[in-house]
């Protein structure tokens, strides 16, 4: 039965080159792009899970002032110290 479709999928082919060459190479461009986007999101999750408490770290960003436009996560080194000193919840702080 599996043959019987093969040969009808490959006559149906041969048959409508252009139609499914148009088919095929659209498969293969959505899966490629399916498994990009796989990887990108697998790699974006498990950036830091190295660490022990991975869950519990986090990153503090800045954003420049009005007359330069950006962010970045470069902070001023005092702004480890207010934290530690201001906030609880903030156990350790590593200056950048």
């Amino acid at each position: 039965m599996f043959k019987n479709y093969l040969k009808i999928t490959l006559r149906n082919i041969e048959k409508h080159k252009g139609y499914s060459i148009i088919n095929i190479v659209g498969l293969a461009i959505g899966i490629a792009c399916c498994i990009l986007i796989l990887l990108w999101v697998r790699d974006e999750l498990s950036f830091d899970m190295y660490h022990k408490n991975a869950r519990q770290i986090y990153r503090v960003g800045a954003q420049f002032g009005p007359t330069v436009e950006g962010r970045g996560a470069y902070t001023p080194p005092p702004l480890a110290e207010a934290l530690l000193s201001e906030f609880p919840e903030v156990h350790h702080a590593a200056e950048s």
